[in-house]
């Protein structure tokens, strides 16, 4: 009876230190309107980032002219983070030709790739170890 009480006490310990929730702001800047969501994803992984799967962290908020701040918990780990303001509500970047999108968005660290596209995901990756605010400026 010790070794399972044990056992269980271990356990629920050796989980609480492994996945340590902490607080986490974003701030999302240059919203240019009232209309739709802003959509957020927070990605742990490249596959994630890339779209291949979904991130570990995604949702939307609600979009407010000028800036809209969401508090959230998450793992401490690294992230990279991918959103848009989705203008018209059907849950897609609205892009134009040539691929360019025709909503606003950004990333993580402000960071930009050629000609606006996703940074490669090592650039876009922020540390979330403690409290921590991430700013985002939307553009076009």
């Amino acid at each position: 009876m010790k070794k399972v009480l044990f056992l269980s006490l271990f356990t629920l310990f050796a989980a609480s230190v492994y996945a340590q929730e902490v607080p986490f702001t974003l701030e999302v800047t240059n919203v240019t309107s009232d209309k739709g969501n802003i959509m957020v994803g927070i990605c742990s992984t490249e596959d994630q980032y890339l779209e291949k799967e979904k991130c570990v962290y995604s949702f939307p908020m609600p979009a407010t002219k000028g800036t809209v701040v969401k508090n959230v918990n998450v793992d401490k780990g690294k992230y990279a983070i991918i959103i848009y303001h989705d203008e018209n509500g059907n849950k897609i970047l609205d892009r134009a030709m040539f691929g360019k999108p025709k909503e606003y968005y950004g990333f993580s660290n402000n960071t930009y790739g050629a000609f606006g596209s996703k940074p490669d995901f090592p650039e876009a990756l922020v540390d979330i170890e403690s409290n921590t605010k991430v700013t985002i400026k939307l553009r076009k």
